[in-house]
């Protein structure tokens, strides 16, 4: 992998969620790809308990179903700053990230900060995401995190 496929990977991955497409979102991760949303604190110590935690495209495809048919919320916008990645041998590299979200009523708060533990795969649509620990630096995360990070 180098690390302009890397960058290409996180900017597509801030633009599908910025823009709720949740199917893209999907597409950037192989078949059998590991998502969490994990407190450094657990991270830290080792721990497997994570807020979010889906294994492979079909508990993806829940997710996306629960939130878009589901869930009703204030209108909000999301934006991702997606820091440059460091790579870590061939396959692996720790990206930094900050959320904000903005309630179209409310001044704009940072959601969270933290940093992507990604494992990349080459696949033949081009690099995806074999496993994403979107490690969150803050203690407090909002009562229902359901939206990945």
């Amino acid at each position: 992998m180098s690390l302009l496929d890397a960058i290409e990977l996180n900017a597509r991955y801030g633009d599908a969620l910025d823009r709720f497409d949740l199917l893209a979102w999907k597409a950037l991760f192989t078949p059998n790809a590991v998502y969490r949303a994990q407190a450094r604190e657990n991270f830290d110590r080792g721990l497997p308990l994570a807020a979010i935690y889906l294994d492979g495209h079909g508990m993806m495809a829940d997710r996306i179903m629960t939130i878009e048919k589901t869930l009703v919320f204030a209108p909000r916008f999301v934006r991702h700053l997606i820091g440059l990645p460091k790579l870590v041998g061939n396959s692996s590299a720790r990206t930094p990230f900050c959320i904000v979200q903005t309630v179209t009523t409310t001044l704009p708060e940072i959601l969270a900060t933290g940093c992507y533990h990604d494992t990349l795969a080459a696949t033949p649509e081009g690099v995806r995401l074999a496993a994403r620990n979107a490690v969150y630096d803050n203690a407090l995360i909002p009562n229902s995190l359901v939206y990945p990070l």
